[in-house]
């Protein structure tokens, strides 16, 4: 049943919730159950750029092994100041071999490292070097980074979801994730309880799952991503057959 209590997650949305996660984005099957980057503005645009379109790998492998490899490079514990990225633009293949990774950004304009050489020096440009500065980012922010060739919304928004910074769209992606679990429980009032309660409700998932709420949003955000992409895919197919 319902309840307006908005700091309440019932038992059978909790199940429900649970069951959703299980079914499509579950901790034994998903690799993007990490917390991310947090205090680490570095690996968050590495990852953001290494992952795109691109298996994320395991725990030694894909895009934690090209965060691994830079923290090696680096030696220090907490990796947040962009300008050790920027400073390698001059010569963005010296990044490809720490890396050992040599894949290409959509379009295949650059290197995914050179895209990240520069993608650093926009950054520090627009004011934006530490972990700190996203906390407050605007408009004419994003749109420096989204000029970029090869990068764009999705690099932007997985960027700032690995540093704790939860943009509208991406409450929105969390909040569909929870309407979804919820419908058979409560049809068309699940978009309304998911909006008013989503983190009430993920949190009472992280719990009941033993782990970080972080780690939770993280794969749920990226489902939805990927979920909402294939979708719009689909009906961009049916455009072109019926057209």
């Amino acid at each position: 049943m319902y309840s307006s209590v908005t700091d309440i997650c019932t038992p059978n949305e909790l199940g429900a919730v649970l069951l959703h996660i299980e079914s499509v984005a579950s901790q034994s099957r998903s690799p993007h159950w990490t917390p991310g980057w947090r205090g680490e503005s570095e690996v968050a645009l590495l990852d953001a750029l290494f992952s795109a379109r691109a298996p994320y790998g395991g725990p030694t492998s894909g895009v934690r092994a090209v965060v691994a490899r830079w923290r090696s490079h680096r030696g220090d514990n907490r990796l947040d100041d962009l300008t050790t990225l920027a400073e390698l633009s001059s010569d963005p293949d010296v990044l490809v071999q720490i890396l050992s990774n040599r894949q290409f950004v959509p379009g295949n304009s650059r290197t995914k490292a050179a895209a990240a050489t520069v993608a650093a020096q926009t950054l520090i440009s627009v004011g934006l070097s530490r972990s700190t500065d996203f906390e407050q980012h605007t408009k004419e922010q994003f749109d420096a980074f989204r000029a970029i060739p090869g990068l764009g919304e999705t690099t932007w928004e997985c960027m700032l979801m690995h540093l704790g910074v939860r943009t509208d769209k991406a409450a929105a992606h969390l909040n569909s994730f929870v309407a979804d679990a919820l419908e058979p429980l409560h049809q068309n009032l699940a978009a309304g309880i998911a909006e008013d309660r989503s983190p009430v409700i993920l949190t009472a998932a992280a719990n009941a799952l033993g782990t970080d709420l972080a780690s939770l949003e993280h794969a749920v955000w990226r489902y939805q991503h990927k979920s909402r992409r294939a979708k719009q895919r689909h009906s961009e197919a049916e455009l072109r057959s019926a057209g």
